[in-house]
């Protein structure tokens, strides 16, 4: 698989410049003020060639190899994380020769091992999100062509469809691959946890929220509501250890869940944007999550102050998403209270006991 042909590099390059404007934004609003050209310039680039490293070189390599691969996996990452690291502070020993200033500078050994682990696994898991994606689409436009072909040429039927079996198992191999990502990431908890209980909890925290977003619903589409709701919980305690417990928010939740089912994320695709759109720096006036069970009915609220200056207005694709997915599943009622300083969401849906 060459999947280091890149076919559109300025679509890659538009991706980057909007992730990289989004986190300069979110370090601007929540540090008020931003490190030296140089700072940005180095830890970027070092994120971007380990992304690609890790999708395009390493991930290849391990996997597709059998049982091989859950030995090698785990391996593969650890060994990537540790050359972050050196390649990292070898980064920093140059920036201290030609005084590049870094901001916030590291205050210790242990700061500087804890701040960049959690930015590698989060690359790794952008990244390998990226191959999975990468890897399905291809396999499926493979599937696609084969069956184009074999409708095209009858002569070569029997050739076609074992090809077409080959591809369909390589495809089923696709869809168990971020098993290996969850078996890393509580390999990696074992291992950060005898340096960092505070590091190693949020990696736990990140395993659980891929676990619960690589799971499948059941059959019916829904998931139970009360795992809904620790995906709330564990989504808000993951973003409070990225930004040390700074932020400003209220989680509520009053009602028996049991017995509730409910279409997966749809409920945190809400308070994503709390998050993504929201001033939770404000002390007299934190955001709340307010979550009430009557009965069958489910009354889900976000109240947020709006941040000053929003490069991207993206409440309204969301929140289509949202109400095109409830249409499909439950009876709802969603209120949009949006002000100029101020937002507010009302989704209420009739949930039926199982």
């Amino acid at each position: 698989m060459k999947t280091l042909k890149f076919e559109n590099i300025k679509l890659h390059a538009l991706c980057w410049t909007i992730f990289i404007s989004y986190e300069l934004l979110l370090t601007y609003v929540l540090a008020g003020r931003l490190s030296s050209f140089g700072d940005y310039t180095g830890h970027f680039l070092l994120n971007i060639v380990f992304f690609y490293f890790n999708a395009h070189i390493l991930l290849p390599s391990v996997t597709g190899r059998g049982k091989l691969s859950y030995l090698l996996m785990p391996l593969a990452f650890c060994l990537e994380m540790f050359a972050y690291l050196a390649v990292k502070h070898f980064m920093l020993a140059i920036f201290d020769i030609l005084h590049v200033e870094v901001y916030p500078p590291y205050t210790s050994v242990r700061e500087f091992i804890a701040t960049s682990i959690i930015r590698i696994v989060y690359f790794i898991g952008l990244s390998t999100g990226y191959w999975f994606a990468l890897t399905t689409f291809k396999n499926r436009k493979t599937i696609a062509d084969l069956e184009n072909l074999q409708l095209k040429n009858e002569i070569q039927k029997q050739e076609l469809e074992k090809t077409l079996l080959v591809t369909e198992n390589a495809y089923l191999k696709s869809q168990i691959n971020p098993h290996f990502l969850l078996n890393t990431l509580n390999f990696l908890y074992n291992s950060v946890s005898k340096y960092s209980e505070k590091i190693a909890d949020s990696v736990m925290t990140l395993s659980d929220i891929m676990r619960y977003a690589l799971t499948n619903a059941d059959d019916d589409g829904k998931v139970w509501l009360a795992s809904e709701l620790d995906q709330i919980n564990n989504f808000v305690k993951l973003n409070q250890a990225r930004f040390n417990q700074r932020l400003n928010i209220e989680l509520i939740t009053d009602g028996d869940t049991e017995g509730l089912r409910i279409i997966p994320l749809v409920l945190i695709t809400l308070v994503e944007n709390v998050f993504k759109y929201g001033d939770l720096l404000n002390e007299n006036y934190p955001a709340r999550i307010i979550t009430t069970i009557d009965g069958g009915t489910l009354i889900f609220i976000t109240q947020n102050l709006k941040k000053k200056k929003v490069v991207e207005h993206g409440y309204g694709i969301g929140i289509k998403n949202v109400k095109d997915r409830l249409a499909t599943y439950h009876q709802y009622e969603l209120i949009i209270e949006d002000h100029e300083t101020e937002y507010k969401s009302i989704l209420k849906i009739e949930l039926k006991k199982t």
